[in-house]
């Protein structure tokens, strides 16, 4: 064996491993500012046009769709309900089941000044079909009604008030008393086994950013993760995992978007 020849051959062996692995290296580190230089620049450009924020939520890891069905309340869990009334409206399906409930009270049920929302969550809990699900969503003021949705996994189920697909709406009078509400819920939800990482908080403002929907001097005064389908079907639902954004523009006007936390797409859509 010529061990001049076969010292040469590992040599040059190691020599090209080694000029492999620098070339490696450099082009991960190279991607790695890249993607650092992007962030700044988003961040940046959002200064420049003065959009702010406060503290971005954390990122999520994996996202998921999820599906459910809209539950069929039948008379027999209605007449449970004491001293309530059913109001009978075009929700009423067929048979003796209804896709949303809508019920009078026996007696005004009156909230206090201070911890309003604790004394809604023991009525909810005492007075609405499993209303331990049903979280607070925001007020109406026009209505003089307050809204609560349906969460899943301490995540929001979002949605529209036209949609009412997992949904308590809270009618008050002028004393402040609960006098009636409007009931929705989705039942047997699974989620889809396929997981994604989600984008985070910053990629869904740069999302909305791209494609011209944030005015200039405009604030992001709160943003939430949950899910939402932006087209609700009749009885199963298909709901994405969805970053929900509330921009306040320099009008001090309001306005609501939902960014698809899987796919960055942006479905403009308001409360």
């Amino acid at each position: 064996m010529d061990w001049s020849k076969t010292k040469t051959i590992f040599i040059l062996a190691f020599l090209i491993l080694d000029i492999y692995l620098m070339v490696e290296f450099y082009e991960l580190r190279g991607k790695s500012d890249y993607a650092i230089m992007q962030r700044a620049t988003t961040e940046e450009q959002l200064a420049a046009d003065g959009i702010v924020y406060d503290n971005l939520p954390g990122d999520i890891g994996k996202g998921f769709y999820i599906t459910a069905k809209s539950k069929d309340f039948t008379l027999d869990e209605v007449s449970k309900l004491k001293d309530q009334t059913l109001v009978l409206t075009n929700s009423k399906l067929s048979g003796d089941t209804f896709r949303i409930l809508n019920m009078d009270l026996g007696e005004p049920f009156p909230l206090p000044d201070v911890n309003e929302k604790s004394k809604v969550s023991q009525f909810l809990k005492e007075n609405v079909i499993s209303g331990e699900l049903y979280h607070y969503w925001y007020t109406d003021e026009l209505t003089n009604s307050m809204i609560y949705i349906q969460q899943y996994k301490n995540q929001n189920i979002f949605q529209v008030k036209d949609d009412h697909i997992g949904m308590v709406i809270l009618y008050l009078n002028e004393k402040n008393e609960i006098i009636a509400y409007e009931q929705s819920m989705l039942e047997d939800i699974n989620e889809v086994e396929e997981k994604e990482t989600a984008i985070p908080a910053l990629k869904a403002i740069e999302a909305l950013y791209n494609k011209k929907y944030l005015k200039s001097n405009s604030k992001i005064i709160q943003i939430q993760y949950g899910f939402y389908t932006h087209i609700p079907l009749s009885n199963q639902q298909i709901l994405a995992p969805t970053w929900h954004i509330i921009v306040e523009t320099d009008e001090d006007m309001r306005e609501s978007y939902y960014v698809n936390a899987l796919e960055g797409e942006v479905l403009q859509s308001a409360q």
